[in-house]
């Protein structure tokens, strides 16, 4: 289910950036932790943070203490808010793209800290953009009974 606003598509880029070498249900099981931790992933709050918070998020045990992953955050956060003055929202910037998966994914990886393209891609199947499988995206859907479009 795509997310309701900016404040959702900011939680899911930031816990996939958490998620990334790690299982999904470590940053799963602190969900309430980074929520607090991140201002309830408010972009306006996060991109105002400054080094005193990056300081008492390294020694926040409800939350993964990657001080890259942190930095990134508050980084993307800023360019969720740059974002939002050229697209008026994040959901308008990913239409921006009429369907160029490549294009956005590349994007994606030049404009966010600590996103690569596997991180990219699980975002956007995160919500619910439009992406067409990969040979090994539809081998795993036909071993898991899954449908692809």
């Amino acid at each position: 289910m795509p997310p309701k606003d900016d404040d959702g598509y900011f939680e899911r880029l930031t816990t996939h950036i958490f998620s990334s070498g790690l299982n999904w249900k470590v940053v799963e099981a602190k969900k309430a932790g980074f929520a607090k931790a991140f201002a309830s992933y408010s972009p306006t709050r996060v991109a105002r943070f400054t080094e005193a918070d990056v300081n008492r998020l390294m020694k926040d045990s409800s939350i993964v203490r990657n001080e890259k992953k942190i930095r990134a955050t508050i980084d993307n956060a800023a360019q969720f808010l740059e974002l939002k003055k050229a697209y008026g929202t994040f959901y308008g910037y990913l239409q921006h793209f009429s369907g160029d998966e490549r294009r956005l994914q590349s994007d994606l990886a030049e404009k966010f800290r600590h996103v690569g393209p596997s991180t990219a891609r699980m975002f956007l199947w995160s919500v619910g953009y439009p992406l067409k499988p990969t040979k090994e995206e539809k081998a795993w859907m036909a071993s898991h009974d899954m449908q692809s479009s």
